[in-house]
């Protein structure tokens, strides 16, 4: 008996050596709470809030205090706070365009990803699609885990398409322009809808200019192309449809989030280029006149499909270099970012930036949209992160504005935003003197 208590005690010792090593950051103390900072826009989170936050709770003990904010509000205390150094963050939430200025206050999240992997050997980074990964990361440095991501798809009314003769939504602008002259049936129903509002003017040309394989700048050496061949290419076509072919209906440039769904809602367009997500809540009978009707696509290549191409946004949870609790706030990470609460995300909400989830059978079934943006999402370009991108896309924005509504052609008014480019790089000391 006495052996074969010594050879359990070993057992058990050795046992207990694997699960320590397995799970190297619950080796830290145990804070009461954990301090979460983010926005407080849109109802994505509510998984994170009220069902991840009292799971990890009841798991750990530990309170996670969910600290939601209007964005102004968020991104000044985030700066406040990680400028001071301060400790009072454990879980940053931060969104693409905010990766320049942010990820100089976060630790290094391929080692945050290693402690993940080794408390949690299932938690698959492959899973994870390619530009989701690029989003996360600055100058090749990842600088958190992602959580939501969103991206751009084509979503179209499969019927007016079918009775038009198109079996099969448009793959290249040729196709495009032809299906959307076909279906263009004004004052009703028009082909195609977009936001035209100047806010949302990089969001509605980005898809048309990468896949024409247009760039916008190399923030390192102060390249500009957004007045090149391809990117001109791909804004003269957006603008046609909206002031030559007339294909759009006449409010577009007062259109901007809210307006393109309400006008897919209401039947005002056959087509439309916009974010994923949306297609939920313009395909909703409860919500939608035209609710069940809707299908999506990759948006169109240029002269073919393999080169459709689109932006990604998004918003990662990340653990600041200055955080007490740093292992535990990674553990909250792990469990939030996992492929069972990112499936339960989904169905609240969420746009989740794993291959798995999005191509469930049972979440394509519901929503139609989730495998067409893992495709897109796999290829997708990230909205610029550079601090100076702010300043450029206001300029863009004016020069696509100009652009919809006939005040200049897509060349003139892409070489006045490159010449403003260039006095904007100058002054942040981007480029050549």
């Amino acid at each position: 008996m006495s052996t074969l208590n010594r050879r359990r005690l070993l057992m058990t010792a050795a046992a207990s050596g694997v699960m320590a090593g397995a799970r190297p950051m619950l080796a830290q103390s145990k804070p009461e709470k954990l301090v979460y900072i983010g926005d407080n826009q849109g109802g994505w989170k509510r998984t994170l809030t009220e069902e991840v936050g009292p799971a990890f709770e009841k798991e750990t003990g530990i309170k996670v205090e969910f600290t939601l904010l209007p964005p102004d509000a968020w991104l000044a205390r985030l700066k406040a706070e990680l400028g001071a150094g301060s400790s009072g963050v454990d879980i940053a939430q931060w969104g693409v365009g905010m990766a320049g200025w942010i990820s100089p206050h976060m630790l290094d999240h391929h080692e945050v990803l290693a402690k993940i992997e080794a408390r949690d050997p299932g938690f698959d980074w492959n899973d994870f699609l390619a530009g989701s990964k690029l989003a996360a990361s600055y100058d090749g440095r990842l600088s958190g885990i992602p959580y939501r991501i969103t991206t751009g798809i084509m979503v179209y009314q499969k019927a007016p398409l079918t009775k038009a003769g198109f079996a099969e939504a448009p793959g290249t602008f040729a196709e495009f322009h032809k299906a959307a002259l076909a279906v263009n049936a004004p004052p009703d129903r028009y082909a195609f809808g977009l936001m035209g509002k100047q806010g949302a003017g990089y969001s509605s040309l980005a898809s048309w200019l990468y896949s024409a394989g247009g760039r916008l700048v190399d923030f390192k050496t102060g390249d500009i192309f957004i007045n090149d061949d391809k990117a001109v290419t791909a804004l003269q076509f957006m603008a046609d449809l909206v002031v030559k072919d007339k294909v759009t209906p006449p409010e577009v440039t007062t259109w901007e989030y809210d307006e393109i769904i309400a006008g897919g809602q209401r039947d005002r367009y056959v087509m439309a280029q916009t974010f994923a997500p949306y297609m939920t809540l313009i395909n909703d009978p409860a919500l939608s006149k035209t609710g069940g009707n809707w299908s999506a696509d990759v948006v169109p290549g240029y002269t073919d499909k393999s080169q459709s191409r689109t932006w990604v946004d998004g918003h990662f949870l990340a653990v600041p270099k200055y955080a007490k609790n740093a292992d535990w706030s990674t553990e909250f990470i792990r469990m939030a970012c996992s492929k069972k609460w990112q499936l339960r995300s989904m169905e609240r909400g969420n746009a989740p930036p794993r291959g798995s989830v999005l191509n469930d059978p049972a979440m394509a079934e519901k929503l139609g949209w989730p495998p067409t943006a893992a495709r897109a999402i796999e290829t997708g370009v990230p909205t610029p992160a550079h601090p100076v991108w702010t300043t450029l896309g206001l300029t863009l924005n004016t020069g696509i504005s100009e652009a919809l509504q006939g005040q200049k052609t897509a060349k003139q008014a892409l070489d006045s935003v490159a010449a403003d480019w260039q006095r904007t790089l100058r002054r942040a000391g981007i480029g050549r003197a």
